[in-house]
């Protein structure tokens, strides 16, 4: 093996060449801000020598100031004795720094000064910077995307009600009517999305709101339906939103369509969460379904409709007959799988 001078090591002046060895920008401080000693990483981004840094102050030959700046860790630590961090920009000595003071003291505890180290962050920083403007550029085309859509279901749900006016038969009108709402409730979302500016999740209370006056308005021309809201607020992902909103949609509809022959009634929406469970109330005091009607494999598309989505978010659902009908929907934080 090749053998090496290790005399340096052993040297009286070792602490010297560690000094100089360090990566980080090191200066001794004393309490007047004045230059003791730097190290040589300190000294090249000064454009001088060790000896011609001595005797300066810091920050003018740092900062090319007549004051130290704001937010400087060596002025903070001669304010109360404690080490002080904080990230600076300075251009002068080559972009960003997490800059560290911390205090020198004498046998008796008094601080003298500091040691004052500068690690370089400037390309930390600016990748950091950089995924940010990224980032933001993502979620802008994201809220972007949602707007569309909203405009496009917008879209659909328009030409469908003008291509409802030239039906003639009532039941195919109303399936119409129920596509119609179907494409309003999935651009309802994407409009909430777009407006928040929250492109993963919805609070999903004021969607609710929102959702079952837009239905009220919709289909109580002819009818006089009290609706009742008592809404918890709570944020759900949009994978959920979108099938909740649909699910919402199917059952209020269904309420307004069969439940009050005589034009007169009550619907009642309720949304909580406790601890991770979701709890979604839609429940009337209409007539009901017959008793031997079973939801999960009877009914309209509607009824199918129900059930697929409650089990795309890996819910639960059931149905009660008190005094009308109410269905409850569950789920859990847990993302689905689809």
């Amino acid at each position: 093996m090749p053998e090496y001078d290790i005399s340096i090591l052993k040297s009286p002046d070792i602490w010297k060449y560690v000094f100089d060895a360090l990566p980080d920008l090191i200066a001794i401080l004393d309490r007047d801000h004045m230059v003791i000693k730097i190290n040589k990483a300190m000294a090249d981004r000064l454009g001088v020598s060790p000896d011609q840094g001595v005797g300066l102050h810091c920050f003018e030959v740092v900062h090319h100031t007549d004051a130290p700046i704001i937010g400087c860790p060596h002025h903070e630590l001669l304010q109360d004795g404690l080490e002080h961090t904080s990230e600076v920009h300075e251009e002068n000595i080559g972009g960003y720094f997490i800059v560290t003071a911390s205090p020198i003291r004498n046998s008796k505890g008094e601080v003298l000064g500091s040691v004052h180290i500068a690690r370089d962050i400037t390309e930390r920083k600016l990748m950091e910077e950089k995924l940010k403007k990224t980032l933001n550029e993502k979620e802008m085309l994201i809220k972007e995307v949602h707007h569309r859509v909203k405009n496009n279901l917008m879209m659909i749900s328009s030409l469908l009600n003008i291509q409802s006016s030239y039906i003639k038969d009532k039941d195919v009108k109303e399936l119409f009517k129920e596509s119609q709402n179907r494409a309003k409730s999935m651009a309802l979302i994407h409009q909430k999305l777009y407006q928040t500016g929250n492109v993963k999740e919805i609070e999903f209370s004021e969607f609710l709101r929102s959702l079952s006056t837009e239905i009220l308005h919709s289909f109580n021309t002819k009818k006089q339906i009290n609706l009742i809201l008592d809404l918890h607020e709570a944020t759900i992902d949009v994978d959920r939103a979108i099938p909740l909103g649909l699910i919402a949609t199917e059952i209020i509809i269904n309420s307004f369509k069969h439940a009050f022959p005589d034009g007169t009634g009550e619907i009642k929406v309720e949304f909580s969460k406790n601890g991770d469970l979701f709890q979604l109330t839609i429940s009337d005091n209409g007539i009901g379904f017959p008793e031997d009607f079973d939801f999960r494999t009877q009914g309209d598309m509607g009824m199918t409709l129900i059930n697929g989505l409650t089990s795309q978010i890996d819910g639960s659902i059931d149905m009660k007959r008190e005094n009308g009908t109410k269905f409850i929907i569950k789920f859990t934080d847990e993302k689905p799988d689809y």
